[in-house]
């Protein structure tokens, strides 16, 4: 039986305190107007990626290391664009972004592209 580095359970506990955060901040954060569904939206799909970040860090996960690098730096990237056009709170934004750079740091060592490349497929 192969043993998972640190790193990939901590990136997965990551993925998985990202999209609790990001539940918790729209609820939190909701405002009852017109614009509260874009709003709420866009709250629940960066929750949705930040899970499917947690669920790429599995043992037979569908997505090579690569693919896992992309989709934690396009996380990040609707985070920050989302939270300059206003649709995030920036003090959510922020801690989300911060999740998503501790992601990365994770997914740059060594040893969690060996055991990722290693485990797929």
């Amino acid at each position: 039986m192969e043993t998972v580095p640190g790193n990939v359970k901590i990136g997965s506990a990551l993925g998985f305190i990202g999209g609790v955060v990001c539940i918790i901040s729209m609820a939190l954060f909701f405002e009852a107007e017109e614009s509260a569904v874009l709003d709420m939206g866009v709250y629940m799909l960066i929750a949705v990626m930040f899970f499917a970040l947690a669920g790429g860090f599995t043992k037979n996960g569908p997505w090579s290391w690569e693919v896992l690098l992309l989709m934690t730096f396009l996380t990040i990237g609707i985070v920050v664009s989302s939270a300059v056009l206003g649709a995030v709170d920036p003090y959510a934004g922020a801690i989300l972004v911060l999740i998503g750079i501790l992601i990365v740091i994770g997914l740059s060592m060594r040893s969690s592209k060996t055991w990722a490349n290693r485990m797929r497929f």
